[in-house]
């Protein structure tokens, strides 16, 4: 796609409620069209819980207040969690986004975010791939929707099993449940590059390029690092502090900045490798262009970002969508993966020295950057949304 400069609409302004899971890895991938369609004269609001509208301060938006803290959600999900993860991985990624967001959250957040979308006037509901209650939303006030990935499409599979869970909402509102929870009953904004478009979406859709811009400054510590830098992130969920111990271990004398999140005290740590430095959270546009590899859990933001960066990957996924982003960056030639009980000093060390040793490993990744490229821009993005509001 061209970068062309794209003429700001002089017609009236569309009302444009996001509404998304309160994560860092469901808001951030929402963040460029969002500030795209700001710039284009439309208005533009969140729609997520109490403890997320910082985020939205943060980032510029207003917001309204819908749905329950992802905190309180994990906590009703965690014994179901801790049955899933008993089972081979192949089989957890249906039952756990069906039974967090389809069983427990969509339920829990539907009664506020249908008053809130009709009483603020929204002209389009844009969700983020978790959110199961916004395409219900929409269809009850007749309004047009957007499905916007977080990264590769969920698996058709994990769609499926959560549209029966889903099911009873729809008939309450008096509406014939759309097949695959709604996934696909408006415009797809897919952040999945060629390589990782395993699965494509059913309907008219445009791949975006997954690269959110970072608000503000970037610290001015940053620019003291030694290069080359290596990124080390679990996130924002599956980030306990005993989970860092092997990749610190494993740094071997690089020098890293590690990332623990906004609800991890950095010292919880221990003691840390030279020329390590740990800070709660820096917006990765401002590390990944100071970085020669990244260390992660696979989450969708920060395999996208790196890769939309032509770096290579240490991959040690947890959960969620880590384990289906770490097989396909590994199927690209782009990453080395350590599954759960392959994760020691000795292999973090080794994989690490093989992303940053052997060419073939960048090579893929600038790969994958050049397909990111060729993605639309938010901009043009935009433009495909008010087409597809305007067609009703």
């Amino acid at each position: 796609m061209c970068d062309a400069v794209l003429p700001v609409r002089n017609d009236p302004q569309m009302r444009v409620l996001f509404s998304c899971i309160p994560g860092e890895g469901h808001f951030s991938p929402l963040l460029p069209l969002a500030r795209a369609l700001a710039g284009r004269g439309h208005e533009v609001a969140f729609a997520v819980a109490e403890s997320w509208r910082f985020r939205t301060t943060e980032e510029g938006f207003d917001s309204l207040v819908a749905g329950p803290s992802m905190a309180e959600v994990q906590a009703r999900f965690a014994p179901e969690r801790e049955q899933i993860f008993r089972l081979p991985i192949a089989q957890r990624r249906p039952l756990q986004f069906s039974g967090l967001f389809g069983r427990l959250y969509a339920p829990a957040k539907l009664p506020t975010l249908l008053p809130v979308a009709q009483e603020w006037g929204a002209d389009t509901i844009v969700w983020d791939s978790g959110d199961l209650a916004a395409p219900i939303a929409a269809a009850a006030l007749s309004l047009p929707s957007v499905n916007h990935s977080f990264g590769a499409m969920i698996p058709i599979g994990a769609l499926e099993r959560a549209a029966a869970v889903v099911e009873p909402l729809w008939r309450e509102h008096g509406l014939e449940p759309d097949p695959y929870a709604g996934a696909f009953r408006g415009l797809f904004v897919d952040l999945a590059p060629e390589s990782f478009g395993w699965e494509r979406p059913q309907g008219r859709s445009i791949r975006m390029r997954p690269v959110p811009g970072a608000s503000g400054l970037a610290p001015a510590w940053l620019d003291e690092l030694e290069l080359p830098l290596v990124y080390v992130t679990m996130g924002t969920v599956y980030n306990q502090p005993e989970l860092f111990r092997p990749l610190l271990d494993g740094l071997d004398g690089h020098s890293a900045l590690v990332t623990v999140g906004r609800n991890v005290e950095p010292d919880a740590l221990g003691p840390l490798p030279p020329r390590v430095r740990v800070e709660r959270f820096v917006p990765q546009a401002h590390v990944l262009p100071r970085s020669a590899a990244v260390v992660s859990h696979g989450g969708s933001g920060t395999t996208l970002g790196a890769l939309a960066h032509g770096l290579p990957l240490v991959l040690v996924p947890q959960a969620a969508d880590q384990f289906d982003n770490a097989a396909r960056a590994e199927a690209a030639g782009a990453a080395v993966v350590l599954r759960p009980g392959e994760v020691t000093a000795e292999s973090v060390r080794a994989a690490l020295g093989r992303v940053l040793g052997e060419p073939a490993f960048a090579e893929a990744a600038r790969k994958i950057q050049g397909e990111i490229q060729e993605m639309a821009t938010a901009e043009e993005a935009a433009v495909a949304v008010e087409e597809h509001v305007a067609g009703g």
